[in-house]
């Protein structure tokens, strides 16, 4: 439900505590007289960030952020998501935390239901399973509408999609961005800890869906962006529900293994040239049949091609193929249970821990 949020707490510190505090970092800005204290543990980043910042001639104009992954801090690893029953207890345990680091008493925290969000990503694992790569080679070819621009990410070796992101046209400021992603993949590149092989193995064909609010998109479900009212199903089902409905992919969908193909010949470090002449290749084969393409070319030219385009597809024959791809849908009760795997007809939808 949601991933990454940073809150923005009114706690106001006294010079003294300001200085009984340990920061791991103080910044001073000379020219707006500004001082930003950072609180971290560069050891382990599923700790929450603390950020106090305050005028060095006037600490009481001062605010204090705090920046997590929700699931990490609660479970070792964003693979997990937010339930409804983890909200209010999340609140009580941040609020513990925020006095505890800064070492002042609770009652100097104010109440979870001031706080203010100033930065929310929602997010929703969708478990699709070996039809991961046939989504994402999906998204990589779909415009979303309202100025955005489709970037695809390749894995290092050029082999598979590893996400697809929705992001902002440079004259369309006021847009979220909207990232499709394997989620195993990502788990993969981080740093190795204890519990690495769990997160991978539940991760696996899971295809994540995030959307990074921005401030106007926020006050769309909260006009003063409070974090009681922004941290809640109702709004994660809605955000999520309505960034699939733009983007087409709340209706069965059909996907020819034809794109795929094409974009695995243009990765490719073979010349322009001979890239050109396989998929010209390929086209022909995959509209008119082998039986045509062998009348066409010389039978030495044909094998050449064909074998050549086995290699850079690794495939052992060169099959088409249409493939159906379910829905992916939020349903509203998605964030409630504590623990559930949807066996329905559409992509199912996970949050195993």
């Amino acid at each position: 439900m949601i991933d990454t949020v940073k809150f923005d707490i009114a706690v106001k510190l006294t010079e003294a505590q300001i200085e009984q505090v340990y920061w791991s970092e103080v910044k001073k800005t000379m020219k707006k007289g500004l001082v930003t204290c950072e609180l971290f543990d560069q050891f382990d980043d599923t700790q929450p960030r603390l950020i106090y910042k305050y005028k060095e001639d006037d600490p009481e104009r001062a605010w204090l952020k705090l920046e997590l992954s929700v699931p990490r801090y609660l479970h070792g690893s964003n693979v997990y998501e937010l339930k409804q029953v983890d909200v209010e207890p999340l609140f009580r345990k941040l609020r513990r935390y925020v006095a505890n680091m800064l070492q002042i008493p609770l009652s100097q925290v104010p109440h979870y239901n001031d706080w203010e969000v100033e930065k929310l990503h929602i997010c929703k694992n969708f478990n699709v399973g070996p039809q991961l790569q046939d989504y994402l080679n999906l998204l990589s070819s779909i415009q979303k509408p309202g100025g955005y621009k489709t970037v695809p990410y390749w894995a290092a070796d050029g082999n598979k999609l590893e996400s697809v992101v929705y992001q902002r046209n440079p004259t369309k400021r006021n847009r979220s961005i909207h990232k499709f992603y394997d989620k195993r993949a990502e788990v993969e590149q981080k740093s190795t800890h204890p519990n690495k092989a769990q997160h991978l193995q539940d991760a696996q064909g899971l295809l994540r869906y995030e959307v990074e609010l921005n401030y106007d998109e926020m006050r769309k479900y909260s006009s003063t962006r409070m974090a009681i009212e922004l941290l809640t199903p109702q709004t994660a089902v809605k955000v999520l529900q309505d960034g699939l409905n733009s983007i087409g992919l709340t209706k069965p969908i059909k996907h020819s293994s034809i794109r795929g193909m094409l974009d695995a010949i243009n990765r490719t470090s073979l010349n322009v040239r001979t890239k050109s002449m396989l998929i010209a290749f390929l086209s022909e084969l995959h509209l008119y049949g082998k039986g045509y393409c062998k009348k066409k070319y010389q039978k030495t030219t044909y094998y050449d091609n064909y074998n050549k385009l086995k290699e850079v597809l690794g495939m052992e024959e060169i099959l088409f193929s249409e493939v159906d791809l379910p829905p992916l849908i939020v349903h509203k009760d998605s964030f409630k249970n504590k623990k559930s795997r949807s066996t329905s007809g559409h992509a199912g939808e996970t949050t195993t821990k």
